[in-house]
């Protein structure tokens, strides 16, 4: 089951401190004593799965534009760990409401029912900050290297040894005919793996093998490798 891109905007912004609810066009602001966030569907493309959202950042006059601005900048970064591509535009005032408004365009690749806009379920993935958007399934492997020790002349266990752990890491893409393929990287590199229950950091990544397969729909793409550290990022973007 998908989440509805609203729900999910408006509770990533609340995660991060924000006072953030829906937003109602055509309404003129309330008056308001600190920064909040609104958000409504600004365009759906039902041709490329894509769903844009308008957030708009509203300051009061007393804080200034450049707060506003820079509370702005907070929430695209925050958009687009949940995975979505940004715009943020320039700030603008209004006389009326005596308020600093900063619109960020939101673009979520995702489907649409009957009913709402949701997003795909599963997980997202970033290789060195950059959303691999084709990715379609990720496996991870925890290796220990732990053994299994004997005493001489002992056939139970006398205990387990422990050994180096690292992660091995399969990740598949299927990207269509048409799109842009993203450059592989050539180095260590890092991924940031976010789902629902958690957010996971693995470094010191390096793709062993990377196999291709081409079709009239286009190209599905494996890698596979290991991760030598691995960690839980609890920044409030989870």
């Amino acid at each position: 089951m998908g989440y509805s891109i609203l729900e999910l905007v408006l509770r990533r912004l609340r995660q991060a401190g924000f006072r953030a609810d829906a937003a109602y066009p055509g309404q003129k602001y309330p008056q308001i004593g600190e920064t909040v966030a609104t958000a409504h569907i600004e365009k759906v493309d039902r041709a490329n799965l894509t769903v844009t959202m308008e957030v708009s950042i509203i300051s009061p006059a007393a804080t200034g534009g450049t707060a506003c601005e820079v509370e702005a900048l907070r929430a695209t970064e925050i958009l687009r760990w949940a995975g979505a591509v940004c715009v943020q535009n320039g700030c603008t005032y209004d006389g009326v409401s005596q308020v600093y408004v900063v619109s960020i365009l939101a673009t979520f690749t995702g489907t649409t029912d009957a009913d709402a806009c949701v997003i795909w379920p599963g997980f997202y993935c970033y290789v060195d900050g950059s959303l691999q958007r084709f990715a379609t399934n990720i496996r991870i492997e925890e290796v220990t290297g732990r053994q299994v020790e004997f005493a001489m002349g002992e056939a139970a266990p006398a205990g387990v040894s422990e050994g180096c752990r690292y992660w091995n890491i399969e990740l598949e893409e299927v990207i269509p005919a048409g799109s842009a393929v993203s450059a592989e990287p050539g180095r260590e590199f890092t991924i940031r793996l976010i789902t629902d229950e958690k957010t996971e950091e693995f470094d010191r990544c390096v793709w062993q093998t990377t196999s291709r397969e081409y079709s009239k729909e286009g190209l599905r793409r494996i890698h596979r490798g290991v991760a030598l550290g691995r960690k839980e990022v609890t920044d409030g973007l989870s």
